[in-house]
Formats: C-alpha cells, sequence, structure tokens
C-alpha cells in the first residue's frame, strides 16, 4: 500500500470516529453536569444569538434567558441553546431528519445554597429531539 492510500485511510478513521451526531451524546452530556457547580446565576445572552452556526440550518438560540423558583425553593435556569431550522428537512434527500426541527430548550435546578446543579431537563416551547451534538 502507497503512501497516499495510507492517508486516505488513516483520514476516513479519523473524520468517522468524530462523527458524533445525536441525542444521546446530547444527553450525557447534561448529565454530567449534575453535581458540578453551575457556571452561571445571572441570565446571559449568548453573543451570537440568531446568527446560523451550521450552514442554513441550525441557529444560535438566546442563550441563559430567565430564572424561576420551583416548590423545593431550587433556582430554575432557563436555556434556550439552538434552534434546527425546518429547511433542514427534505423529504427528497437525506439532509435532515423532521422530528429534529424545533427549539433546543432545558433548564437546570440548582441549589439555591451552594449552586450545584441537581438535576435537568426539557423546557417547554422546545423539541427535545433538537437538543443535539453535531459534527
Amino acid at each position: 500500500m502507497n503512501n497516499i492510500h495510507l492517508f486516505a485511510a488513516f483520514f476516513i478513521i479519523y473524520f468517522l470516529s468524530g462523527c458524533a451526531v445525536g441525542y444521546e451524546p446530547w444527553a450525557e452530556f447534561q448529565d454530567k453536569l449534575i453535581g458540578k457547580k453551575a457556571w452561571r446565576m445571572e441570565p446571559h445572552r449568548f453573543e451570537n444569538a440568531g446568527e446560523l452556526i451550521r450552514a442554513d440550518y441550525l441557529v444560535a438560540g438566546e442563550g441563559f434567558t430567565h430564572t424561576s423558583v420551583n416548590e423545593n425553593g431550587d433556582i430554575i435556569q432557563h436555556w434556550f441553546d439552538a434552534e434546527v431550522l425546518p429547511n433542514f428537512y427534505n423529504k427528497n434527500e437525506m439532509r435532515g431528519h423532521k422530528e429534529w426541527i424545533g427549539k433546543c430548550k432545558f433548564y437546570l435546578v440548582v441549589d439555591p445554597e451552594t449552586y450545584v446543579i441537581k438535576s435537568w431537563g426539557h423546557d417547554e416551547g422546545g423539541n427535545p429531539q433538537s437538543c443535539r451534538h453535531w459534527p
């Protein structure tokens, strides 16, 4: 095997190993936040809010939009991460999946005294399937 073929094989393996598309890797990342300190306690707008961040199908969300308090007195941080646009789905092409379209909105439940994240969940008005890791 010559050097060109070896390089091509290495490149293909390297490229394919970096493709972690999907909801499960995103949910695993969120699960890893539990037990860690929240990095922000005040709402914060993403600098690129509303801008395209992936070709013509993914727009940056607003960021940490607001807080509320649950019945236990925990702080609920509401986040709007990104929005998958409808033009990502095309039934004639294999460009995406219709169920991914929508807004990735989630919340973090934070202890008001220690600021440790207790849990997370999907917020109203969002589509859980739009919360994904993109290659």
